[in-house]
């Protein structure tokens, strides 16, 4: 069998029952017979490494891109990191205060909060579950000189400006999701020029592989760009609506067997 290249998102793709979550037995079948055939097989998500999910950690997953592009680590090894100015990073903390907007800013080795304020709740839950999946300094504040991220989310509200906001960062930053949350908007954002598109064709042209040697599984708008950039794209069947009918094949549900189902379909196992 020819070795394909297999990228998977990770919340409502990999893992089910929220967050933290877990991987399906049948998903972890399904994943070790395919590397057993020889398949290279990658996490591809919005998180940062910092923010992997332990269960995510404890298989062994041949690389990562983690954060939207932003980093590819291909055997232990980080192959590229995009790295942001100290004017880019550090400017973005005014910008956020001035247009009253909450955010979690996401690094390789740490997440950094705005200390200066009360969070808001859903923050706070980023806080709480990072702080629990991390270690015991992941958890960081916006003034800490060290500060550094690749990406990160915000939440506006009736109270911000988040056009505003849009404005000021749309010279470095592209908000790639957004969708109702509450009495909030969640909205993730990451530097020009990256995405989980990018991702793929980097470890591509390092493997000397081709684009119809990929496979993609992903359920939610910011997984589109990879979706929509391979012909071989798997569409989880929990998969938000945008995303239903932009992909080469619709699995069952992640907690239905939808990993092993997609790797039967397609030969992989």
């Amino acid at each position: 069998m020819d070795r394909k290249l297999l990228f998977f998102d990770i919340d409502g793709t990999l893992l089910a029952g929220g967050i933290p979550g877990y991987i399906p037995d049948s998903a972890i079948e399904g994943l070790k017979q395919a590397q057993a055939n020889g398949h290279y097989l990658f996490i591809n998500s919005g998180r940062t490494y910092s923010f992997m999910p332990k269960a995510i950690k404890e298989f062994p997953f041949d690389g990562y891109i983690c954060g939207c592009g932003t980093e590819v680590i291909f055997q232990g090894e980080t192959l590229f990191h995009h790295k942001l100015s100290d004017s880019i990073r550090f400017g973005l903390i005014d910008v956020l205060r001035k247009c009253n907007i909450q955010g979690a800013l996401e690094g390789h080795f740490a997440c950094f909060f705005d200390d200066s304020v009360d969070l808001i709740p859903p923050l706070k839950s980023i806080r709480a579950t990072y702080a629990g999946a991390s270690s015991s300094d992941a958890v960081r504040n916006f003034d800490d000189p060290e500060m550094d991220f690749d990406k990160f989310v915000v939440f506006s509200d009736a109270h911000s400006d988040f056009d505003g906001f849009l404005k000021a960062v749309a010279n470095d930053f592209d908000c790639v999701q957004r969708e109702p949350m509450g009495d909030f908007h969640f909205n993730e954002l990451v530097p020009k020029g990256c995405s989980k598109a990018t991702g793929i064709d980097f470890l591509v042209d390092h493997l000397g592989a081709s684009l119809d040697d990929c496979y993609v599984f992903g359920d939610s708008a910011n997984d589109l760009p990879m979706l929509t950039h391979v012909k071989n794209s798997i569409a989880m069947g929990n998969s938000y609506p945008v995303v239903l009918g932009k992909t080469s094949y619709v699995t069952t549900p992640v907690d239905r067997d939808g990993i092993y189902v997609a790797l039967k379909h397609f030969h992989l196992i």
